[in-house]
């Protein structure tokens, strides 16, 4: 492995072991928020099955170190897998004090995703709240440029009213925004930012907005720091049959350490859908995750997908990847291609697939190539039972070393030694339950790449129906 990948494979890892050691979750703060929320403000005492499925992803901050998301700096983390259930909460806290990357400091995050019944409106809502962000400070003897973040809140909302109709809510704000220590010479577009932040408006955060949104890349630079722009967009889409809502995130960057940090603020996305008589879809492929022996690393930018939890109505979802490089060419991927299914009928039957299909992988430093890699998971089920009838498929065309054809492997759990300590097993299953399983063609460990030990899940396809 070169000096420049060897260097940033480190950094990585040495940040994320930092990490490991100054996020700190706050479950007391979850417990309470639990009681209160779901007994005085929502006015249910328990959960219950309704007839729609509810969805949503909240987080805090979501960082990326050398285009290498670091797990553990994905911070107050609240998924809801797809339910037919009200009265369900997710609820997560985190103390981002001091994140254990150079420039960056924070307070406390804290997020939830709720599902709800109040008044004969069902639907689920994610709150993301961040309480102060700072970037910039002090960097080998010099003084760089700083930003300042207060209170920002994320709220997405997506239900289905009283009349049957579908609807959405989003919401996004921030109490304060400031950027201090600057250089003479400054970009027009960081000029009209600060013009804003000066004027003290009570409509800051919407101008702010409109500004970055007016901008190609939505991102103003802040030279000897980085810059701030927009991730995404507050948006929600209504149909007869599910609505969804996300919100706006911030995205800030820190370029000054060398090593470019990207950090994503208040992420909420929520969903709801009808029919689901057969249950919700918990479906998902992914083409690679990769994770350090101390499983903190996984990819930055390989886009997981997966299934509606009504499903497509028996349309098939697609999506590729031409080419995909992780750690700076550690592990470069070709023709990544995803392909998903979910259908259910009224008397309660379902039917599905998810697939995911790598034309070739590589492994520069040790000269491996795999091609054809490709795995798949079909199910049924029957109406009037809840059991899943599941079939796997996986598959590899060719494995070549060093410029020398390798034997194929033919049975699950096989393993083909690589030399120096890696190898790879063939058809790794998890979660294999009356609901569904989830596959991946195969698993590579690669020890002597990263520090701590490398495992790398390819080809990863998960299909459950759950009743719940």
């Amino acid at each position: 492995m070169n000096t420049s990948l060897r260097r940033a494979v480190a950094t990585v890892a040495v940040c994320a072991a930092g990490l490991a050691g100054t996020l700190v979750s706050t479950p007391s703060a979850d417990a309470v928020r639990h009681a209160d929320r779901g007994h005085t403000d929502r006015g249910h005492a328990a959960p219950a099955r309704t007839n729609l499925g509810y969805k949503a992803v909240v987080y805090g901050t979501k960082v990326l170190l050398d285009g290498v998301e670091v797990r553990n700096a994905k911070t107050a983390f609240a998924q809801q897998r797809c339910t037919r259930y009200v009265g369900r909460e997710v609820t997560k806290g985190a103390d981002i004090t001091d994140l254990g990357i150079p420039l960056v400091a924070g307070g406390l995050t804290e997020s939830y995703s709720q599902t709800y019944r109040e008044h004969g409106v069902r639907g689920v809502r994610g709150v993301s709240t961040i309480g102060d962000l700072e970037l910039g400070g002090e960097f080998q003897g010099q003084q760089t440029p700083t930003l300042k973040l207060t209170g920002l809140t994320s709220v997405a909302d997506a239900f289905q009213k009283a009349d049957g109709t579908f609807g959405h809510d989003e919401s996004f704000g921030f109490e304060g925004l400031s950027i201090g220590n600057l250089p003479e010479q400054i970009p027009q577009e960081l000029q009209d930012l600060l013009d804003l932040i000066s004027q003290g408006s009570a409509d800051l955060v919407n101008q702010v907005i409109d500004l970055l949104s007016s901008i190609t890349g939505n991102t103003i630079e802040i030279p000897g720091l980085g810059s701030i722009g927009l991730a995404g967009v507050k948006s929600g889409r209504a149909t007869d049959h599910m609505a969804s809502s996300q919100t706006y995130a911030l995205r800030l960057t820190v370029t000054a350490t060398g090593h470019p940090t990207e950090i994503t603020l208040g992420r909420a996305h929520s969903a709801v859908y009808e029919p689901v008589p057969a249950g919700v879809f918990q479906s998902r492929a992914m083409g690679l995750a990769p994770l350090g022996g101390n499983d903190l690393l996984s990819l930055g930018g390989l886009e997981e997908q997966s299934l509606p939890c009504s499903g497509t109505g028996g349309k098939v979802q697609k999506h590729s990847i031409a080419d995909v490089r992780v750690l700076g060419g550690l592990v470069n991927m070709t023709g990544v291609q995803y392909a998903l299914m979910g259908d259910q009928s009224p008397a309660g039957a379902a039917r599905g697939f998810v697939s995911t299909t790598i034309g070739s992988l590589s492994v520069p430093s040790i000269g491996l190539v795999i091609d054809g890699i490709r795995s798949r998971v079909d199910l049924r089920k029957p109406a009037g039972t809840t059991k899943v009838q599941r079939t796997v498929h996986t598959g590899l065309a060719k494995i070549t070393l060093n410029g020398e054809e390798v034997a194929v492997p033919t049975r699950a759990g096989q393993v083909v030694d690589l030399g120096d300590g890696n190898f790879l097993k063939y058809r790794v299953l998890s979660r294999n339950n009356w609901t569904g399983v989830e596959s991946r063609a195969l698993t590579l460990t690669l020890p002597g790449l990263i520090p701590g030990g490398s495992v790398l899940d390819l080809a990863w396809a998960g299909a459950h129906v759950s009743p719940n």
